[in-house]
């Protein structure tokens, strides 16, 4: 979101490929320029009436939105932010305009922290349907040192859906890191983690970064990447 009205222009070239794909759609809807304050129940109905496009044709909502709040809250011009009190008052009129659409689900992806220091950005058990937290752990981390407190302090304390919102290897690390961590996620013990539902892999190649598992890799990398969910 860099400026208001909002009218969700950056999901036109895409509306269509996402309707055809059947699949879920997570997006997310970041306030840069933006302020948490800015987001009054005039532009949370702006919102709810750009997912409705998708939500119309069938398509289900995971509205990841404001993701990164603790990170990127005090980082200046790129994201206006604002404070942990301001973040969930602009959380909860959001909540309030997509709460008559059963096919949105409000998904709360902080970045990696401590719980405690997550904590003040917790809008609540009654605002929330899905949590999260976007993680690059070095490859050989597992995957209950990496979530295990996090998802014992939201997931399972509130009984929420755990889904991964974002993650790869740390500075997009080796092809052996990378097939570390998707072993770690691919293989997560259900009955440990009941919660657990899914995961987005950041497949970018940003700047100096290759955090790609599929596109651009060797064949051989890409079926030993599809095996795991085999």
């Amino acid at each position: 979101m860099t400026g208001l009205p909002y009218t969700g222009q950056q999901f036109d070239s895409i509306e269509e490929d996402v309707v055809r794909s059947g699949a879920v759609f997570i997006p997310s809807i970041m306030p840069t320029k933006v302020r948490f304050s800015d987001i009054n129940p005039t532009v949370a109905g702006q919102i709810a009436s750009v997912l409705e496009r998708f939500t119309s044709q069938g398509v289900e909502v995971w509205l990841r939105f404001a993701h990164e709040m603790n990170w990127y809250a005090g980082k200046g011009q790129e994201y206006a932010g604002g404070t942990p009190d301001e973040f969930i008052t602009a959380w909860q009129h959001v909540h309030a305009a997509v709460a008559n659409n059963p096919k949105i689900l409000m998904f709360w992806c902080p970045n990696y922290d401590t719980v405690e220091n997550i904590q003040p950005w917790w809008p609540g058990p009654d605002y929330v349907d899905i949590v999260g937290m976007d993680n690059y752990p070095p490859g050989y981390t597992t995957f209950a040192s990496a979530y295990g407190d996090f998802y014992d302090g939201f997931a399972a304390r509130y009984n929420k859906h755990f889904c991964i919102g974002e993650t790869g290897s740390f500075n997009g690390g080796t092809v052996e890191e990378k097939e570390a961590w998707v072993s770690q996620l691919a293989n997560v013990d259900l009955k440990e983690f009941p919660c657990f539902k899914s995961i987005t892999w950041f497949e970018y190649y940003k700047t100096e970064y290759d955090y790609r598992i599929i596109m651009g890799q060797l064949p051989a990398t890409i079926q030993k990447t599809l095996s795991y969910f085999r």
